[in-house]
């Protein structure tokens, strides 16, 4: 989990909360991500001090998500976990998620990275339930053009990262996407658990990050590479990633009535 100068002290407290309190108890690795507030800060530090299984990584400077990941993997990789979960610092975890996780990839030992479904709440365009294809093949040919994968539902096998594979830090707000291209090229097997097992919070500013010609054209300029490199070229997939440059352009209110109705 990272967490930043803008995340809000009480959604800190329940993502943590939804972390520490799992029906299969796992360690919290937490990155503060640059200077906070000193309410944020005294909480981090009063967490990882009352709580064992809690391990506090600090950044003088703010350097991005991707970065921030990439810290704490590369802080665990050699202590002897078997998966490793993604977890954002306003979202809320089900209590049963990572026993369900674990549970579904040792029922499916070939399964490398699994997500699942989930609960949008706090904008007028969120989903009450948002599920993602399920198998392999089909995330592949989904991810062309769509993300495979809700991104604070992940959970990885730790070897994933045992060959050096680590978030893209050369993307303009697409580092998770940019992973799940390297890892599809790799061979690593995708997987969605159609469970709900995360409460998705939005807001309504939270399109804004969406929106932009920079986000555009790396988006753009990511999945048109590998719809060639995955040999995806078709009709349907190019039309759909040049839609899907426009839709970076839209006015906010067009945004939000078609994140509401066409997702």
């Amino acid at each position: 989990m990272s967490v930043y100068r803008l995340d809000e002290l009480r959604h800190i407290e329940l993502a943590v909360d939804s972390i520490l309190n799992q029906t299969k108890p796992c360690s919290l690795y937490i990155y503060q991500d640059g200077p906070v507030s000193p309410d944020i800060s005294n909480l981090l530090r009063s967490i990882a001090k009352e709580n064992e299984s809690v391990t506090l990584l600090c950044s003088k400077k703010n350097n991005g998500l991707a970065h921030a990941l990439n810290a704490m993997i590369d802080c665990v990789i050699s202590r002897g976990y078997d998966y490793i979960a993604r977890m954002d610092s306003d979202d809320i975890s089900y209590l049963n998620r990572i026993e369900r996780q674990v549970s579904h990839m040792v029922k499916n030992p070939d399964v490398d990275i699994l997500g699942t479904s989930c609960r949008e709440f706090g904008a007028t365009y969120a989903l009450k339930e948002k599920h993602l294809p399920i198998m392999h093949d089909e995330l592949v040919d989904f991810s062309v053009t769509r993300c495979p994968f809700i991104h604070p539902t992940v959970m990885f096998k730790s070897k994933v990262f045992s060959n050096g594979a680590r978030y893209p830090t050369d993307t303009c707000l697409t580092e998770d996407m940019a992973l799940w291209f390297l890892l599809v090229k790799q061979g690593f097997k995708f997987s969605n658990l159609d469970e709900v097992l995360l409460d998705f919070r939005l807001n309504e500013g939270s399109i804004k990050r969406r929106k932009g010609f920079n986000k555009a054209i790396s988006e753009f300029r990511i999945r048109a590479y590998y719809m060639f490199t995955l040999k995806k070229v078709s009709f349907k997939n190019v039309f759909f990633i040049s839609l899907r440059f426009f839709l970076h352009l839209l006015p906010l209110s067009l945004m939000k009535l078609l994140y509401k109705y066409a997702r």
